[in-house]
C-alpha cells in the first residue's frame, strides 16, 4: 500500500486528500485564501501568501509519510508575472479582477472571437482571464511584458516552487487563453499582439506528466519529503469528474463551488464545440472530451440574499438548508433571479422557509436552463453526480434532483476534485494503469 495526494485549488480555497492507493481518503486538508479587492475592481492575492496557503495543506496531509506522488487540479485562470529571476513581480491576478475595459479589443484589434473560441475552446469576452488582463497589461505598463521572464498562472508558479520546474497541461493552460487546444501549443499570433515570446510561457506538457520532485529546500516548507514526484494536473471541473468516475456519454458532474458548473463527457470535440460550450481535452485523444456550462460566480449571489434575508451566522447555510425542507417546491409562487438586486418590497412578504427555498430553487433553475439549452444540441445525461460545498446538504440535492428530473447522487462531496487529483498522481506514478482502472478500485472500497 502507498499514499498519493490531490490537490484541488479553487478560487476561494484549496482542498486536498491523502488517498491510500486503495482509494480510502486517509485524510483531507482545506484551507483558504484571503483576496484584496480593491473599489476600482481590482481582485488579487499575493503570490508568497498564495504559495503558503497551499504549502500548509501539503504539510497537514503529508505529515510523517511517504507520499508516492502530489498531483494538483485548479481552477486558475490568473495571471503571475515574475522577473528573470523567477521572482514575482505582480501579484496574483484573479480571473474576478474588473479592470479590464476595452484593453482587449484595443490591442487584439479586430481578431475573431469565433476563431479564437475554436482555438482555445473558450468563448472570450475581452474582460476577464489572463489575455484579457494581459492586454491590459500591454496597454498601461508594456515594459512588465518586454523585461519579464516568465508569465504564468497560480498552480504552475506552485509547481515550480516545489520543483524548480516549470511545466502546464493543455487542460490546466485552458483558462490562460493562449494555447491551440488540439495542437497543444501556444498561438503564436496571439503572443505577437501582446508582445510576449513563447520562451517566458510554461512548457506545455500532457496532464500526467512527471514534472519534476519536491526540492530539498521546498521539502522544509511543505514537510513532504525531498524527491516526491509531482505530476502535472488539470483545470479542477475534469480532475472532479475523474474523482466521480463521469467518464462517459450520459454521465454528468456537477460542481458546485463559486461558479456552478455542469461537464459532460461528449465523444468529439465538434459536439462540444457545436454547442458553444467551454471546451476541456478531458480524456482525449484516446477518450471522451469535456463539455462544461456554467452558472458564473453564482456563489457570491447565493451569499448576499442568504445573507440578508436568512442568517449571516458561519451557520448559514445548514440555516439555509433546515429552512428550505419546511416549504414545499415553488410555494406561493416567490421566485427569485439571483443576479436582480434584491427586493425587499416583493421577497419580506414570505415566509423565511418559502424564502429560503426561493433562493435554492432559483440557483438551481440557472444552471438548469444551461442544461436544457445543452439538450437541444443533442448533449443529454441519464444521471448526474454532483460534488462541492452544497453537496453536503440534503436540501440542495432534493431540489436538483426535482428540477433535473433525473437520478442524482454524491460521490466525495466537497472533496472530489482532489480525489481526481490523486487519481491523476496515481496514473503519473504508475500506480494505475488508467482512470477507468483507477475508478473501479476505488468504487469498490
Amino acid at each position: 500500500m502507498c499514499y498519493i495526494i490531490g490537490l484541488d485549488i479553487g478560487t476561494s480555497s484549496v482542498k486536498g486528500v491523502l488517498m491510500k492507493d486503495t482509494g480510502e481518503i486517509e485524510k483531507t486538508a482545506h484551507k483558504f485564501f484571503e483576496y484584496e479587492r480593491t473599489e476600482n475592481g481590482k481582485v488579487q492575492i499575493d503570490s508568497e501568501i498564495f504559495v503558503n496557503i497551499c504549502y500548509s495543506a501539503i504539510n497537514e496531509l503529508a505529515k510523517d509519510r511517504d507520499i508516492a506522488g502530489i498531483c494538483a487540479a485548479s481552477a486558475s485562470g490568473n495571471v503571475l508575472i515574475l522577473d528573470k529571476n523567477n521572482r514575482p513581480i505582480t501579484p496574483i491576478i484573479s480571473w474576478q479582477d474588473k479592470r479590464v475595459t476595452n484593453e482587449a479589443k484595443e490591442v487584439l484589434g479586430e481578431y475573431n472571437n469565433d476563431k479564437l473560441y475554436d482555438l482555445i475552446g473558450w468563448p472570450f469576452s475581452g474582460r476577464a482571464l489572463p489575455l484579457a488582463q494581459l492586454c491590459y497589461i500591454k496597454k498601461h505598463n508594456p515594459a512588465l511584458l518586454k523585461n519579464c521572464g516568465m508569465v504564468c498562472m497560480s498552480t504552475e508558479y506552485l509547481y515550480y516552487t516545489l520543483t524548480g520546474e516549470w511545466g502546464i497541461s493543455a487542460s490546466a493552460g485552458t483558462p490562460f487563453c493562449l494555447i491551440d487546444q488540439e495542437k497543444e501549443r501556444y498561438i503564436t499570433e496571439l503572443l505577437e499582439k501582446i508582445n510576449i515570446d513563447e520562451t517566458v510561457l510554461p512548457p506545455i506538457m500532457p496532464c500526467g506528466t512527471v514534472l519534476g520532485v519536491i526540492t530539498e529546500e521546498s521539502s522544509k516548507l511543505c514537510g513532504a519529503k525531498a524527491g516526491t514526484p509531482l505530476i502535472l494536473g488539470t483545470f479542477d471541473h475534469p480532475s472532479a469528474a475523474r474523482g466521480a468516475g463521469v467518464l462517459k456519454e450520459g454521465d454528468m458532474l456537477l460542481s458546485l463551488g463559486t461558479s456552478w458548473v455542469a461537464f459532460l463527457p461528449v465523444e468529439s470535440r465538434d459536439v462540444a464545440y457545436k454547442a458553444k460550450t467551454l471546451i476541456d481535452p478531458f480524456l482525449a485523444p484516446k477518450g471522451a472530451w469535456g463539455a462544461m456550462v456554467s452558472v458564473s460566480s453564482i456563489s457570491e449571489r447565493v451569499k448576499l440574499y442568504l445573507n440578508r434575508y436568512i442568517d449571516s451566522s458561519p451557520q448559514a447555510y445548514k440555516v439555509l438548508d433546515d429552512l428550505a425542507a419546511k416549504s414545499d417546491k415553488g410555494e406561493n409562487n416567490l421566485y427569485i433571479f439571483l443576479y436582480d438586486e434584491p427586493d425587499d418590497e416583493v421577497v419580506l412578504k414570505y415566509s423565511k422557509p418559502d424564502i429560503a427555498r426561493a433562493i435554492m430553487e432559483g440557483t438551481v433553475r440557472l444552471l438548469k436552463n444551461k442544461i436544457d439549452a445543452l439538450k437541444e444540441s443533442g448533449i443529454t445525461a441519464n444521471c448526474a453526480k454532483v460534488v462541492g460545498g452544497p453537496s453536503e446538504g440534503d436540501m440542495w440535492i432534493r431540489i436538483i434532483e426535482e428540477m433535473l428530473d433525473i437520478p442524482v447522487s454524491v460521490v466525495h462531496g466537497a472533496v472530489t476534485g482532489a480525489v481526481g487529483a490523486a487519481v491523476i498522481a496515481g496514473i503519473g506514478v504508475g500506480i494505475y494503469k488508467d482512470e477507468l482502472q483507477a475508478i473501479d478500485i476505488i468504487k469498490t472500497k
